[in-house]
């Protein structure tokens, strides 16, 4: 075990230093929300601890060790905050258990590769005879600053060697005590969180800047869910990153590199709250089309339309609503009454004109995720749409309110799930927020549980589609789609919650100026989603921390 040789972690080190010049907060150098004409309504989230999620572990790891790397098994588990796996990292300690988790994978790692002393002699640059070799102490130095991602502090390389010292002579095997040395690098909280500091800003008091080797991890952690590549260190060691142009650049180059892919799309999964289609569950005697398949197939088609629109057409982000492209297999087809695909592999599709499909509020997998195991929820369709796409707030039920539809009385006529709910609506305590979903979800009831379109309900009645929103009669989901397109808070939505994903806390009052010019910035964009990302990193709120929010928090 290794805290019988090291009773503590590795101490989280103290903010490094870097030079660079820096826009000022409120010159509107940059454009997009680089700037705030009134600093003294500016006031940023403090900086924090972002626990590394399992992607950006696994990833961090292979940059260190390499491949083949076997994932170990019961990594602990990411949460959601907010909707969010970023939100939660930011706010996560490490239980005991957890550590004792990490210290399992750590060495389960670390075996792979010290098991093949080839391998392991090309990670080090040489054979390790001696834990005083210049090359093995070279090797330890080197990888903790990559590890660690910022430079070592003076203090810091000596306990390691004397670490690997003392196990190599326990064990009388130097190469031992190098990987117990190593398994202290991967177990200190300066590789298991991203660890924010900040440091005086020359030019404004008031703030905190993030050092140039802290916003290389904000970037890459963001965009690549990885550590930062050899030009980012780079950048970071000449102090690019504390330039708007430095970190423009930086980020325009990482936004076209595939490996981008897969961190955007996390956002995205998150945003859609479609992560939870993995484990989708249906009455299988109701559906008898549905397999365990079926719901990764679900999520897949939405990741990549979103894929599509973002990176293959760097379109307007809001032709997601619309856009009557996707990706479909033999079980998704189906489901939309699709000939000629068949097999488990994805192919582009397109809907004809007339079709019922249309964008991501048309998909199976939104339809399915926002209904329940047997019957459709006109109030969990319109829900979402108000909180995740528009970011409106619905409030919970009263205390001691029932949600549950009474069951029809016996002997009573057949009634449609629509009706039951305007009976509903009639209760007070229940007619303010259901007046805000209902109307919005009765536009997705040709859509079944599980997303199959139908013109009747399962008793047979006629489905009536009809409704209103935000004053506007709608006919069906697709005049809703486009309505949703052309909503001005739809697309505020959007960078609001990347913000707030990519700093890792929901935005507050401080934080107001920053996100209403990114708003800005993507409107300005033609809401292409890539310069999105790129006016996200150069905004004061992404670059800024508050030194006064520090201290309430310690």
């Amino acid at each position: 075990m290794l805290l019988r040789w090291l009773p503590l972690w590795v101490a989280v080190p103290v903010a490094i230093g870097c030079t660079g010049e820096i826009g000022n907060p409120g010159d509107g150098e940059g454009g997009s929300g680089a700037g705030n004409t009134n600093p003294a309504a500016f006031e940023p989230a403090s900086p924090t601890l972002h626990r590394l999620t399992q992607p950006q572990l696994v990833n961090a790891w292979i940059d260190l060790l390499g491949e083949p790397l076997a994932v170990p098994a019961n990594l602990p588990q990411d949460d959601v905050a907010y909707g969010f796996t970023s939100i939660a990292a930011a706010s996560r300690s490490i239980s005991g258990v957890e550590a004792e988790e990490y210290e399992t994978a750590t060495y389960d790692v670390l075996d792979q590769v010290w098991a093949d002393p080839a391998r392991r002699d090309a990670l080090v640059g040489c054979p390790i005879t001696s834990v005083d070799d210049a090359c093995v102490q070279a090797f330890l130095a080197e990888i903790s600053e990559r590890a660690w991602r910022r430079p070592l502090e003076a203090d810091e390389l000596t306990p390691l060697i004397d670490l690997a010292r003392s196990v190599g002579a326990d064990l009388a095997d130097p190469a031992q005590g190098v990987k117990f040395a190593l398994a202290a690098v991967l177990q200190s909280p300066s590789f298991l969180f991203r660890v924010e500091v900040g440091e005086p800003d020359p030019e404004h008091e008031q703030l905190l800047r993030f050092t140039s080797w802290e916003m290389a991890s904000r970037l890459s952690f963001l965009l690549l869910d990885a550590p930062p590549d050899d030009d980012l260190r780079a950048a970071a060691a000449a102090g690019d990153l504390t330039t708007l142009d430095g970190i423009a650049a930086q980020a325009e180059r990482l936004v076209d590199d595939p490996r981008a892919r897969p961190a955007l799309v996390r956002f995205f999964r998150d945003f859609m709250n479609i992560r939870n289609l993995a484990a989708l569950k249906k009455n299988a005697a109701a559906f008898p089309q549905f397999t365990a398949t079926l719901g990764p197939a679900m999520q897949l088609e939405i990741e990549r339309m979103f894929e599509n629109v973002v990176f293959e057409q760097e379109g307007d982000f809001r032709q997601l609503f619309t856009t009557r492209e996707t990706y479909l297999n033999e079980e998704l087809a189906r489901v939309y009454g699709v000939e000629g695909i068949t097999g488990p592999d994805f192919h582009p599709y397109l809907f004809p004109e007339g079709s019922q499909r249309a964008g991501l509020l048309t998909t199976a997998g939104f339809l399915a995720m926002n209904a329940h195991e047997t019957q459709t929820s006109p109030t969990h369709r319109g829900r979402f749409v108000q909180i995740n796409l528009l970011c409106n707030d619905i409030p919970p039920p009263p205390p001691g309110v029932s949600t549950t539809l009474p069951e029809p009385e016996p002997g009573a006529p057949p009634t449609t799930l629509r009706e039951r709910l305007d009976v509903h609506r009639t209760n007070p305590e229940c007619a303010g927020c259901h007046a805000r979903m209902d109307p919005i979800g009765f536009a997705f009831e040709h859509y079944d549980a599980l997303g199959t379109f139908r013109t009747i309900d399962e008793n047979g009645l006629t489905i009536d589609s009809v409704t209103e929103v935000e004053g506007q009669p709608i006919a069906d989901a697709l005049e809703l789609g486009d309505l949703i397109a052309e909503l001005p808070q739809a697309g505020a939505c959007v960078a609001r919650r990347f913000f707030e994903h990519a700093g890792g806390h929901l935005a507050g009052d401080g934080d107001q100026r920053s996100v209403d010019q990114l708003v800005d910035a993507f409107v300005d964009g033609s809401y292409d989603f890539k310069e999105l990302v790129v006016a996200l990193v150069v905004n004061d709120g992404y670059r800024y921390a508050s030194p006064a929010a520090a201290e309430e928090g310690n």
